[in-house]
């Protein structure tokens, strides 16, 4: 029976070494897959970021484009716009200068009005002598 107990503890011995090597090996094996796990998750992650750095980086640039002909078409419609009030101003100075030429012939009509008035109270005054005076 020694012989047997030596070869069951053999055995045994045998089993329980078997037994670890697969518990070490499937302890490997999870470890390994946490890390390949991990690694594509990391990947996913900066693939994504990238992908949304990218995404984010053409549209701002595409505001920035946008806004920059916004701005152009502004700068424009304002330029006109200047030009226009420019325009505006001279019509109203010729209009000021045409209004300042009709009052200043107005007044020179005026003028020559109350004239011909006086004249025609001098002509009705003399008339009236005239009147007054006998037929000569």
């Amino acid at each position: 029976m020694d012989r047997n107990a030596k070869i069951q503890e053999t055995e045994q011995s045998r089993m329980d070494a078997r037994r670890k090597k697969q518990r070490i090996k499937k302890i490997f094996i999870n470890i390994v897959v946490f890390i390949v796990s991990a690694g594509v998750w990391c990947a996913a992650a900066y693939y994504g970021y990238i992908y949304a750095k990218d995404y984010i980086d053409t549209s701002i640039r595409n505001v920035q484009q946008e806004n920059a002909m916004n701005i152009q078409q502004l700068t424009e419609r304002m330029e006109a716009l200047g030009q226009e009030i420019a325009g505006l101003r001279e019509n109203i100075q010729e209009a000021d200068s045409t209004i300042s030429n009709s009052t200043s012939v107005q007044r020179r009509i005026d003028n020559q009005l109350e004239d011909l008035e006086d004249q025609l109270e001098e002509l009705e005054r003399a008339l009236e002598i005239l009147k007054e005076a006998p037929n000569v």
